[in-house]
């Protein structure tokens, strides 16, 4: 089975020094889309916009495949929310 390394960079840098073993490449792929999605699920990971990006490696400097999880703040107006007829608001999660 090959291995494939998971680079993690979210303004730090995490390099994947060990790896993990896949059927293919689509297996890889798709760990690194659970993987951008669990960082991305966590509400504290979210407060202020940025990227993480997850790099897929099956070797040294061979890359599989980046994937980029976006996420973009936009300041609201006071008391805006899903009802409040304010284009593109947000309500707020506590």
């Amino acid at each position: 089975m090959p291995r494939y390394y998971f680079d993690i960079d979210d303004s730090i840098s995490i390099h994947d020094e060990q790896g993990q073993d896949f059927s293919d490449s689509a297996a890889a792929q798709a760990e690194a889309f659970r993987r951008a999605a669990v960082y991305g699920g966590d509400p504290a990971n979210l407060e202020k916009s940025g990227v993480i990006v997850v790099t897929v490696r099956d070797g040294p400097d061979s890359v599989v495949v980046r994937v980029r999880l976006i996420c973009q703040v936009d300041d609201r107006k006071p008391g805006a929310g899903a009802n409040s007829g304010v284009q593109g608001s947000m309500p707020h999660v506590a």
